[in-house]
C-alpha cells in the first residue's frame, strides 16, 4: 500500500508541473513582414497570337502588378522563353517586361513562358500563352496546271491565318521550278495528309505525262526522286514498264476538323499503278516497300486495275485500311484478302444477292468515275460512289452506286463486310448532256453529282432527279471537291484557249431537293494556265529546313 501511495503522489506532482508549463503566457515576437504577391495579365489581343515567320514581330505588353510594390518595374527581373523537348530546353527571346521578337522559328505551335522574379525575395511567378507560327506556303491549296505548250506549272492559294480576322487567301504563281525538268502534261497531285507524329511519312507526288516525282512539301517543292526510285516498287512480274503512280491510298481527309491532322492512316498505305495494286505497312523508319502485286486471284494472272482505291474517309485516323478495287478486265469490284498492310497479297471477288440495289459483278456495264465521300463524321458510315454506264446499246444509261467498303466497328471489335447502300439510274431527260460531260465530282453533303459540258456547270440530284445549271463564262477545265472547309464546297477552274486566260472559283451547293449553285465572290483568282488539279497542303517538310540560330538553347 505504501508503494502505491508514493506512485500516486508522484503522479499528482508531475501533473502540477505540466499544468504550470501550459499556463505560461506566449510573449514571443510575431511581427511578420508581408511578402509581395504578383499578378500577371496579358491583353486579350496579345494572347495566343498567330504570326508569319520572317514577316511578323511578336509584341506583348503584359501588366505586372505587385501587392506591395505595385507596377514598380525596378523591383523585378523578367525572362521570356520557349520550352521544348524532353529536357525542357529553354530558348530565351527577351529579358524586358515588354516583348518585341521578330518571328524566326519554324512553323508550328509553341508555348511561350513569361517569368517574373522579385529581386527582394527571389520568389518567381510564371505564366504562359500560345504562339502559332506559319510561313508563306505553310498551308493552302496547291494548284496544278499546264501552259499552252503543255509545260507543267504549279501555283498555290495560300491560306494565311490572321489574328482574330480569319484566314486571308493569297494567290502565288510558280512555286515549283520546272526550268530544268521541263515536265509536260499535268495529270494530278497526291498529298498523303499531315500528322504531327508521322511527319517523316508525309508525301507529296506530282504526276505528269512524262514522269511522276516525289516533291518536298514545305516551301520549296524540290524534286526528290521519281516514284519508282523512292518507293522501291517491284513490278517486274507484272510489267516491264516503269511503274507510274495513279493513286496512293487512303487519301487525306479532314480528321477531327483539324487543318494539320489530315493523314488518314498512320500505319498502312497502298498504291495503284497503271498495272498493279500494292498494300504495305509503313516501317518504323517510315520506309515503304511495295513488293507483292495483289491484283490477281491467286493465279498470278494480273488484271488491269481502275486507277483509284475506294476507301472510307471519315474524320478519325486509323491504323488499318479496308479498300475495294475495280477489275477493269473482269468488270467487277474486288476486295483484298487481308486488311493490314503487307498481309494483303491478292484479291477476292464479292458475291451478289438477289434484291441488291446493284451488282458487284457487272454484266454489260463498266466504270466511268469513282470518288470517296465524307458524308459522315464517322468513317464507318462514309460512302464511296462509282459512276457506271452501259457498254453497249443505242441508249447508253448511267448509274450511281453508293457503297461502303469493309470497316471495323466504332470500338474496333468487329470487321464489317462491304455494304451496298443504294443504287440510282441517271435520268438523262433531266440531266441533259450527261453523256457529253468532261468532268464529274460528287458532293458529300447530299446526293448530288456535278458535271460540266463546255462552259456549263450542272448540279444533278440523283435521288430527287432535279438539276440546276450555271454558265461559267469559259470552258470548265477542273472541278475538285474541297476536303478542308466543308462537305458541300468545291473548286472550279475555267480556261479560254483563245486568250489563254482563265479563273479559279470557289463554289458551293445548297438546296434540299433541287440543287442551288453559288459562287463565293470573295474568293476568285485570275489564272494564266489550264488547271488540272487542286490539292490541300499543310505543314513544313523537315528535309527543307536548317536548324534555327539560337533554337533549343
Amino acid at each position: 500500500m505504501r508503494g502505491k501511495d508514493m506512485k500516486y503522489r508522484l503522479f499528482l506532482l508531475l501533473s502540477l508541473f505540466v499544468w504550470q508549463a501550459c499556463d505560461v503566457k506566449d510573449k514571443g515576437n510575431y511581427d511578420y513582414t508581408p511578402l509581395n504577391g504578383v499578378t500577371i495579365t496579358f491583353a486579350n489581343e496579345e494572347a495566343n497570337q498567330t504570326l508569319e515567320k520572317g514577316i511578323d514581330t511578336l509584341r506583348i505588353h503584359p501588366t505586372v502588378k505587385g501587392d506591395i510594390y505595385g507596377e514598380n518595374e525596378e523591383n523585378y527581373e523578367y525572362k521570356w522563353f520557349f520550352c521544348s523537348g524532353k529536357e525542357h530546353e529553354h530558348t530565351v527571346v527577351g529579358t524586358s517586361k515588354d516583348l518585341e521578337w521578330p518571328v524566326s522559328f519554324h512553323p508550328g505551335s509553341y508555348s511561350l513562358y513569361f517569368q517574373v522574379i522579385d529581386k527582394s525575395t527571389g520568389l518567381e511567378w510564371i505564366t504562359s500563352t500560345g504562339v502559332t507560327v506559319f510561313s508563306e506556303l505553310t498551308q493552302g491549296w496547291l494548284v496544278l496546271g499546264e501552259l499552252p505548250d503543255k509545260e507543267v506549272r504549279m501555283d498555290m492559294v495560300v491560306s494565311k491565318p490572321r489574328q482574330g480576322k480569319g484566314d486571308t487567301l493569297v494567290f502565288i504563281e510558280n512555286i515549283f521550278d520546272n526550268s530544268e525538268l521541263h515536265l509536260k502534261g499535268a495529270r494530278g497531285l497526291i498529298f498523303t495528309g499531315y500528322r504531327g507524329i508521322k511527319v517523316p511519312a508525309v508525301q507529296l507526288y506530282l504526276m505528269t505525262d512524262d514522269r511522276d516525282f516525289r516533291l518536298t512539301w514545305g516551301n520549296n517543292f524540290w524534286p526528290v526522286a521519281e516514284f519508282h526510285e523512292f518507293s522501291a516498287v517491284e513490278e517486274q512480274e507484272v510489267s516491264r514498264e516503269t511503274p507510274r503512280i495513279r493513286d496512293m491510298f487512303p487519301r487525306q481527309a479532314n480528321v477531327n476538323y483539324s487543318l494539320g491532322n489530315t493523314m488518314r492512316s498512320y500505319t498502312s498505305r497502298g498504291v495503284v499503278t497503271d498495272c498493279a495494286i500494292y498494300m504495305t505497312t509503313i516501317g518504323y523508319d517510315n520506309s515503304e516497300t511495295y513488293v507483292n502485286a495483289m491484283n490477281h486471284y491467286g493465279d498470278k494472272k494480273f488484271f488491269k486495275p481502275y486507277p483509284m482505291a475506294f476507301v472510307q474517309l471519315g474524320t478519325r485516323p486509323t491504323g488499318n485500311i479496308y479498300p475495294l478495287f475495280y477489275d477493269m478486265d473482269g468488270e467487277c469490284f474486288v476486295k483484298p484478302n487481308a486488311v493490314y498492310g503487307s498481309n494483303a497479297t491478292q484479291c477476292q471477288k464479292l458475291a451478289d444477292k438477289q434484291g441488291d440495289p446493284f451488282p458487284w459483278n457487272q454484266y454489260g456495264r463498266t466504270i466511268v468515275y469513282g470518288e470517296n465521300l465524307r458524308n459522315s463524321t464517322m468513317d464507318n458510315y462514309c460512302n464511296c460512289v462509282a459512276l457506271m454506264k452501259d457498254k453497249e446499246g443505242e441508249d447508253i444509261n448511267y448509274y450511281v452506286y453508293e457503297f461502303r467498303p469493309g470497316s471495323k466497328s466504332v470500338f474496333g471489335t468487329m470487321l464489317y463486310d462491304p455494304v451496298k447502300s443504294a443504287g440510282f439510274t441517271i435520268d438523262k431527260t433531266v440531266a441533259v448532256d450527261f453523256d457529253k460531260a468532261t468532268h464529274y465530282t460528287f458532293i458529300s453533303s447530299g446526293k448530288v453529282v456535278l458535271y460540266s459540258v463546255g462552259a456549263t456547270l450542272y448540279a444533278y440530284n440523283y435521288a430527287y432527279k432535279t438539276v440546276t445549271s450555271m454558265d461559267m463564262g469559259a470552258d470548265i477545265c477542273c472541278i475538285d471537291a474541297d476536303i478542308m472547309k466543308g462537305m458541300n464546297v468545291f473548286w472550279l477552274a475555267t480556261y479560254d484557249e483563245g486568250s489563254q486566260k482563265g479563273e479559279l472559283k470557289y463554289m458551293g451547293v445548297g438546296g434540299t431537293q433541287t440543287p442551288i449553285l453559288a459562287v463565293d465572290d470573295e474568293v476568285g483568282f485570275p489564272v494564266t494556265m489550264k488547271i488540272k488539279d487542286v490539292e490541300w497542303k499543310y505543314g513544313e517538310d523537315p528535309a527543307e529546313e536548317e536548324p534555327e540560330v539560337g533554337e533549343n538553347k
